[in-house]
């Protein structure tokens, strides 16, 4: 049989017609950004679907942990909250002050008339109605977890336009974490993880930040599968009775301002607490309060940071070599 070049024609379309066919008849993960309406449509962290009409301009950020993000990937902020701690990107220095993490001024933050805001989940979501009441665009994000600050240089790379630096960034990222990870011993550490302020204590679970980088570390959280607080899904209310039972190896301190003020009283706590004596991280000098930059809000860029410093507390013979 004679076969005519327009047949062949035909049969070479019908094949192609059958792998594009096949291609989409498998199932694919779901993506938190599509660019098929506007400029960017995403589905942030609780499931809110936000559409950008056009590439944002004028960024607001409602944390300070979103900032190195950010600006690593080349995108920059008109409004920040301000620090008490530091860890404010030298270009967004003289960036707009909208109030703190946990006291934003809402009217502030609209003055600016930003073409997008990012906000904290779990901190921010009381905020939502009045600025979408304004019209402004707002995406609320969680970065605890490593994956979340891998997921988060992508996203804010696809706010930003520049999607391969945040693809290179998290690469980077992976690649010092893994390395660090790759060398922990199989020790089977206990640790309880103290959440400290001026006015309460808590300790954390494996979901919050601290717990996430204890776990990465092969580190077994003394509170894990507690019952999480109803104010906080990240932590468990503090018992010493708890703490006596499980006799953690090391505890780790993580506060939220006044520093110097809760490490004092602690240290008063603990030499006037004959039950604080009793414990096996007390009585072999294995409390330690870690640095609120790298432990309190996500770290960001300095993940890798925060998983050595814990990395060498705990396993000190294996990571001397970590400053």
């Amino acid at each position: 049989m004679q076969v005519t070049k327009k047949n062949q024609t035909i049969a070479i379309c019908i094949m192609l017609l059958v792998v594009l066919l096949a291609g989409c008849g498998r199932s694919q993960a779901p993506s938190a950004v599509e660019k098929s309406q506007g400029y960017l449509s995403i589905t942030d962290d609780t499931g809110r679907t936000v559409v950008l009409p056009h590439k944002p301009e004028k960024i607001v950020v409602l944390s300070t942990s979103f900032l190195d993000l950010l600006y690593a990937v080349g995108g920059k902020a008109i409004g920040r909250p301000g620090s008490k701690t530091g860890g404010i990107p030298s270009a967004a220095q003289d960036v707009a002050e909208i109030g703190y993490v946990y006291n934003v001024n809402l009217e502030k933050v609209v003055s600016l008339q930003p073409d997008l805001v990012i906000a904290f989940q779990g901190i921010h979501d009381k905020l939502i109605p009045a600025l979408e009441s304004n019209k402004i665009p707002v995406i609320l994000v969680r970065i605890k977890s490593y994956q979340d600050v891998v997921e988060k240089l992508k996203l804010f790379s696809n706010i930003a336009g520049t999607m391969p630096k945040g693809e290179e960034l998290a690469r980077d990222i992976d690649v010092k974490v893994n390395d660090i990870v790759a060398k922990v011993p199989d020790k089977q550490l206990k640790v309880a993880i103290i959440h400290a302020t001026a006015k309460s204590v808590t300790v954390e679970l494996d979901n919050s930040i601290t717990g996430s980088i204890a776990k990465q570390l092969k580190l077994h959280n003394v509170a894990s599968g507690s019952r999480a607080l109803e104010s906080d899904p990240d932590a468990t209310p503090y018992s010493l009775e708890k703490l006596v039972e499980t006799n953690p190896d090391m505890i780790f301190v993580v506060t939220m301002g006044y520093g110097a003020e809760v490490e004092k009283r602690m240290k008063a706590d603990l030499e006037s607490s004959p039950a604080w004596s009793t414990l096996a991280a007390v009585q072999n000098k294995q409390v330690h309060i870690l640095p609120e930059e790298l432990f309190l809000l996500n770290p960001g860029l300095r993940y890798p940071d925060a998983v050595a410093y814990m990395a060498k507390i705990a396993y000190p013979e294996v990571f001397t070599h970590v400053k």
